[in-house]
């Protein structure tokens, strides 16, 4: 259960969001691990091995924190008494004093044939991310007869490449199709043998770029990489991920400081201001009556907004489009909707969940907007300023009923429902249906 129950995306069990994803290939995993440990990417364990000993506390690398499960799994850490605990700060030359601790446990059985492959048969090192002693790591190896197996899917290049995120080195017709697509099918990290291409890879297929769940990561040339911004804010399109409509990743952008201060308070001390739905960063909102003649409620801010500020995430529950479809024709009939459109799959309702958003009323000269941001994979909606707004002013957006749309993943028709050609209407049946 814990293992077709875990999300690798949110990193929580039983997740609602994502469902059961597919497991990622291990022996593309593991060959990617493989890379890493030639490039150096693991030097800390290198100089733990140097120096004779195996720390007791979590392995620290200068690989990205969450593109490979592996590596944290094996610096995973166990307590099984005194004896063990001691142990695990002798050093590699000692020899323990009892038979049994040259015993692996059952989670370093587990894990020790993945580390083998990862450390290329380097008993040391394996004993160092184990937490155990080498003869043990030595008996266990000698007694399942491991053995390295050649790569299959990772051809070992000998010119290393510099990573780089500017948008020059994507793939033109892959950079377009992302920047065109109007709506986007729900996100699912791609996973298959071969590097990434139009014919295998699904990301490609559905106009999204890879991301750190996918199964080749950072080896793909989809791969988003984050931005470089070493000044401002990262709220203009000079940052490559405000202009690719994506919140600044901390595991990618290492020089904006993105999600450093705390999280549901305004920052103070970061520079980056590109993380506010993930970071849950939003402005003071009051709930009072609207402005507009029996419109009902509405949303007015507290404080000041200058343009561009965040103002909220437009949360509800998640529903198919099909779903959807049912609802909005009672709702049609009542003069009253919080449907949303996420994506070609699904759909925003905030009618019976959500948050303060909701209130917010359509207008056609509005002072704030909607844009939909990606968020650590996912698709989430936000709310912002769009021009300077006085405290206490009440917040509009237009909610573009009367746009159609029409493409190769969803066809929908413009409307023109009542409480838009008046807003008296508001939650009151129309003529036709009474």
């Amino acid at each position: 259960s814990y293992q077709n129950l875990f999300c690798r995306r949110c990193f929580s069990y039983d997740c609602n969001m994502h469902g059961n994803l597919p497991k990622p290939n291990l022996d593309i995993q593991a060959e990617l691990a493989v890379e890493k440990e030639k490039n150096g990417d693991w030097n800390e364990l290198d100089q733990l091995t140097q120096n004779g000993k195996v720390n007791g506390s979590s392995l620290v690398t200068n690989m990205n924190p969450t593109e490979n499960a592996m590596a944290t799994t094996i610096s995973a850490q166990y307590d099984k008494g005194t004896a063990r605990k001691k142990r695990s700060r002798q050093t590699f030359e000692s020899v323990p004093k009892e038979k049994d601790e040259l015993l692996l446990t059952s989670l370093q059985k587990s894990l020790c044939e993945r580390v083998f492959i990862v450390f290329q048969g380097d008993v040391d090192k394996i004993a160092t991310a184990l937490d155990t002693h080498r003869d043990a790591v030595m008996e266990y190896i000698e007694e399942k007869q491991i053995e390295l197996k050649d790569p299959k899917h990772i051809v070992d290049s000998k010119k290393k490449k510099k990573e780089t995120t500017s948008m020059k080195n994507y793939n033109l017709a892959w950079l377009n199709r992302v920047k065109d697509a109007e709506i986007h099918p729900a996100f699912l990290p791609c996973d298959h043998d071969g590097p990434c291409s139009d014919q295998n890879c699904s990301c490609v297929k559905n106009a999204f770029f890879c991301t750190k769940h996918c199964v080749w990561g950072a080896k793909s040339r989809n791969f988003f990489r984050g931005c470089t911004c070493k000044g401002g804010k990262c709220q203009t399109k000079s940052c490559a991920c405000f202009a690719a409509k994506r919140e600044c990743d901390p595991d990618l952008c290492r020089t904006c400081g993105a999600c450093t201060d705390t999280p549901a308070t305004p920052a103070t001390t970061q520079r980056c201001a590109n993380d506010n739905i993930g970071m849950r960063r939003h402005c003071h909102l009051l709930l009072a009556k609207s402005s507009i003649e029996d419109a009902g409620w509405g949303v007015y801010t507290k404080h000041a907004l200058k343009r561009g500020d965040f103002v909220h995430e437009y949360l509800g529950e998640v529903i198919s489009q099909e779903e959807a479809e049912r609802r909005g024709r009672v709702y049609d009939k009542v003069n009253r909707s919080y449907l949303f459109n996420l994506s070609s799959d699904y759909v925003v309702d905030a009618s019976r969940k959500g948050n303060k958003t909701k209130f917010a009323n359509h207008s056609s000269k509005p002072n704030c907007y909607t844009k939909m941001v990606c968020v650590n994979g996912d698709i989430r909606i936000g709310l912002f300023a769009k021009e300077d707004v006085e405290p206490q002013s009440e917040l509009f957006f237009d909610y573009r009923y009367d746009v159609a749309m029409d493409n190769d993943l969803i066809i929908k028709p413009g409307k023109t429902v009542d409480w838009m050609k008046n807003p008296k209407m508001a939650n009151k049946i129309s003529k036709k249906y009474a």
